[in-house]
């Protein structure tokens, strides 16, 4: 390997540390890796995160999905979502893959040590304080692979020595269902993604369809349509009130059972509820 490949690949680790990447917290952090540092098969996503009010950079749609799960109101111990978390000092990773006579991951081009990540830190709250929890995620058909194995094992021991909770995610452990619900109200929460008509408007459409879905025989989308008739709006806009309400959670409802547009829609708390969906798999 020559010492310019060398320099390029501590180069890159050199820059991306002084761009504060895997620095800061909630909306201030940076990911290690981004969407345009990774080769993609359209996998990749940019999504705003509620909690964060910032772009998170999700490489999977499994971390997709998890990501969802964890931004969702109802995680309300979650506090914080750093994703593509990096394990430094490289020292550190090298040391751990060293003392386990397992080859470190390297660089497929310069063939030179790269920084390690794990998909997810996350801060959580309960009554004995804050936590950090430490989360990979990766597919289930994976887990046969020895080097997958090995990778995690680095990683596992990393996290151990950094006293920080660490496990494996796949989409065994996570619900189909609600993650459906989650992904088709993804973005819904923010009233800035409302019709501006609606915005002013919310609590007169609420009550609206409230009272038409009060009538079990109707379904979502006829009750949204009767209601944009009688207010006098497009088509859809009291729909996007009506997912905006549950992706608040002014409206409560089983996201475990799938939302269907051509069924009534059961409410089950007009306003803030207390249920949590716990993110510690």
């Amino acid at each position: 390997m020559s010492k310019g490949s060398r320099r390029s690949e501590s180069g890159a680790i050199a820059r991306r540390l002084k761009e504060g990447r895997g620095q800061g917290s909630e909306k201030s952090y940076k990911p290690w890796l981004t969407v345009r540092d990774v080769p993609s098969r359209g996998l990749s996503v940019r999504i705003k995160g509620r909690k964060t009010g910032r772009v998170h950079h999700l490489l999977s749609q499994l971390e997709l999905s998890y990501f969802l799960m964890l931004d969702d109101i109802r995680a309300s111990c979650v506090m914080d979502i750093r994703e593509q978390f990096p394990l430094t000092p490289i020292e550190t990773t090298l040391e751990i893959a060293d003392m386990l006579s397992i080859p470190h991951p390297k660089d497929p081009k310069t063939g030179e040590p790269i920084v390690m990540t794990t998909d997810f830190l996350v801060i959580v709250t309960s009554a004995d304080g804050e936590r950090r929890l430490a989360r990979t995620l990766k597919p289930s058909a994976d887990l046969g692979s020895p080097r997958v194995i090995e990778k995690f094992e680095i990683e596992r021991t990393y996290w151990e020595t950094q006293g920080v909770d660490w496990g494996i995610v796949t989409e065994r452990e996570i619900p189909q269902s609600l993650v459906g619900n989650l992904r088709s109200l993804q973005g819904c929460w923010d009233a800035d993604n409302l019709p501006a008509v609606a915005v002013p408007q919310i609590e007169r459409i609420e009550a609206e369809l409230h009272r038409a879905l009060s009538d079990k025989s109707i379904p979502l989308f006829q009750a949204a349509l009767d209601c944009d008739g009688r207010l006098g709006f497009e088509n859809g806009t009291s729909l996007a009130v009506a997912k905006y309400l549950i992706a608040t959670r002014r409206w409560d409802i089983d996201l475990h059972q799938p939302i269907k547009t051509e069924e009534n829609l059961h409410i089950l708390v007009r306003g803030h509820g207390s249920t949590e969906m716990a993110p510690e798999r």
